[in-house]
């Protein structure tokens, strides 16, 4: 049996172990398991909590499909909350290894309970060749056919890669049939997420990220972040904008360059797991 628990960021929910606790070899397959939610647990992504020579503590990130993730925002605000509230940290202000880089939260403290997570996503890469697309431009308000309809979209990575399209209205757009066409399109050859972003005004937009290897999702906090990165080059939108998406509210700062993702971390149940 393994030890598990179960968190949400803005309905965006992940199980979380311990590698000290795993005695497994391949952790993909225990990620489509536990993700599984007819035959599993139930969950967005799965998180492995380990140790790590270059930072504090080391996030590994899993989707639903069993592939793994350079970084989930949603997924290291619940990771930090987890870390700090079971003393695997003893500071508010730490650092976290991912594939995508070291990354920096700072868990917000009430009642001695972690509330809400703000992250230091770093800067965001714009060459296309980062994302990759296989030359060295960026890749902003290009169009590109999908569904036989003609999009202007734009990619970057934040954490991972990810695709906007700006849309005046969700029920303009089949997002399954634009997510799905998108994230396997020929041009993204490891894939890509895709956010539908609606501008409200300079400082509120709305997002409805379809996610690679899970589909829509309540949220998706680097998919909010990226947006928010577009809107600003795009639409002129504020360097500071509240961004609702299905699950909630996150905050996404501009500064320096960098980006800042504010927002809760909830802790949902604990248990353990049989894997056979």
């Amino acid at each position: 049996m393994i030890k598990f628990q179960k968190f949400h960021g803005t309905g965006n929910d992940f199980i979380i172990f311990k590698e000290s606790d795993l005695r497994i070899d391949d952790y993909s397959i225990l990620a489509k398991r536990v993700c599984d939610r007819h035959f599993g647990i139930g969950a967005d992504g799965m998180i492995i909590i380990s140790e790590s020579t270059n930072a504090d503590i080391r996030m590994k990130f899993y989707n639903a499909d069993g592939s793994i993730a350079s970084m989930c925002g949603n997924g290291i605000r619940c990771f930090s909350k987890f870390v700090y509230d079971n003393k695997l940290v003893d500071k508010k202000k730490f650092t976290v290894e991912t594939l995508a880089g070291i990354m920096k939260p700072e868990v917000i403290v009430e009642n001695n309970e972690v509330t809400f997570v703000k992250v230091n996503l770093g800067k965001p890469v714009f060459l296309s060749n980062e994302i990759p697309k296989g030359n060295n431009s960026y890749f902003i308000n290009e169009e590109i056919k999908v569904e036989g309809i003609d999009l202007a979209i734009s990619s970057l990575v934040v954490g991972t890669i990810h695709t906007i399209l700006f849309v005046n209205d969700f029920s303009d757009v089949d997002i399954k049939a634009i997510g799905y066409s998108i994230e396997h399109n020929k041009i993204f050859p490891i894939k890509t997420n895709v956010n539908f972003c609606k501008v409200i005004d300079r400082e509120n937009i709305e997002v409805i990220t379809w996610e690679k290897g899970v589909g829509i999702t309540l949220a998706c906090g680097t998919g909010a972040a990226s947006s928010a990165v577009i809107s600003t080059i795009l639409k002129g939108c504020a360097n500071k904008l509240n961004v609702k998406v299905l699950g909630g509210n996150l905050i996404i700062e501009q500064k320096d360059e960098e980006i800042f993702m504010t927002g809760p971390a909830e802790f949902i149940c604990r248990g353990e797991y049989k894997f056979i």
